[in-house]
């Protein structure tokens, strides 16, 4: 995520959530997080959208706060600028408390006859909780996760998991399963690993040579419920999601010699939860250097820019605060599935 200050670009983490100081400069309180009915510049009339191309905000069950955005800006300037209402507000990154993880599938000690496989689970913690799985970060939504496909040596196999959140606290959890280098009989492979509601995926279905299927069945959603059953050369290759989900894509291939199953995950994201997390990164920012705390500051960063940043934030001094007031209130922006672009708005002799 980015957020250009002259001619400076700051790179902020966007793994989850806090507490911020509005433009007023005195009260600490949730950062604003898009306006509602922005009628200037390039600023999208919903305040935002995703880069999919989908429908975003419009179309989701968030409604503009009834509340006039708590920005420094006299009657006149709000009237001339036409700032509407915020159009939401960014959850607050909690601090101090630990998460936990669970391991759901697959069971300990499972064997695996290839080496392709995704790992599900569940988790606690604050909104800004991250779960990695061996290394490598993992799908959330609401308290599920999922790994993306692992492709694991063959043998005796150990599966880490663990979730952490924006202030580093971390719980583990482990599973000890065998894999064998038998080519899989059949997969069912999403196009891609999501996208935001209402999004359409694309599926592919690769079967091993000389293998005969009779007929094939297809839960895309994971209701339990078929969404198709007949000859493979009917099957469907796309299929809509109409809400945010993780869903698990079940095929079952009845062959002569019995069925053979796959499943595969999609994560379908909520716009708004993925802006406002990218909301609270700033808020936390800004929160920080209201603090006048240096450490805190440069951990909203993504990790690799912290030090890049560090003398230009040590600088600045007890300025810091003062710097706080500066940065703008978030008024719109372009969110997806791994990154996002804030748009702030600041007001300077009455002029955005």
């Amino acid at each position: 995520m980015n957020r250009r200050q002259g001619d400076r670009f700051f790179i902020f983490r966007v793994s989850v959530v806090v507490t911020a100081l509005l433009a007023s400069g005195s009260l600490i309180a949730q950062e604003v997080c898009g306006l509602a009915s922005v009628q200037y510049n390039r600023m999208h009339g919903d305040g935002f959208e995703s880069s999919s191309g989908a429908q975003a905000l419009a179309e989701s069950s968030v409604k503009p706060v009834d509340k006039k955005l708590e920005v420094d800006l006299t009657p006149s300037a709000r009237k001339h600028l036409q700032l509407g209402n915020a159009l939401g507000y960014a959850p607050r990154i909690i601090a101090g408390i630990a998460p936990t993880i669970t391991i759901t599938f697959p069971a300990s000690g499972a064997s695996f006859s290839g080496q392709n496989f995704e790992v599900r689970g569940t988790f606690t913690g604050p909104v800004n909780t991250g779960i990695s799985v061996n290394g490598s970060p993992a799908l959330t939504f609401g308290n599920q996760w999922v790994s993306l496909p692992i492709h694991a040596p063959v043998g005796s196999f150990e599966i880490s998991a663990t979730a952490t959140t924006f202030d580093a606290m971390s719980a583990n959890a482990t599973r000890m399963i065998t894999v064998g280098n038998a080519p899989p009989e059949i997969e069912l492979v999403p196009k891609q690993a999501g996208n935001i509601a209402p999004a359409t995926i694309g599926f592919t279905f690769r079967v091993a040579s000389g293998l005969v299927i009779e007929t094939v069945q297809v839960d895309f959603n994971g209701d339990g419920n078929n969404d198709y059953v007949g000859p493979l050369s009917g099957m469907p290759t796309t299929y809509h999601y109409t809400a945010p989900g993780l869903y698990t894509a079940k095929i079952i291939a009845v062959t002569p010699g019995g069925q053979s199953i796959h499943e595969r995950s999609v994560l379908i994201a909520d716009v708004v939860t993925l802006r406002e997390r990218a909301c609270s990164v700033y808020g936390a920012l800004r929160a920080s250097l209201a603090a006048n705390d240096l450490e805190a500051t440069l951990n909203t960063f993504i990790e690799f820019k912290r030090e890049a940043q560090r003398p230009f934030f040590t600088a600045l001094g007890s300025n810091r605060s003062v710097f706080a007031t500066r940065l703008g209130t978030i008024a719109n922006g372009v969110v997806g599935m791994d990154s996002a672009q804030l748009i702030t708005l600041r007001i300077e002799g009455g002029q955005p």
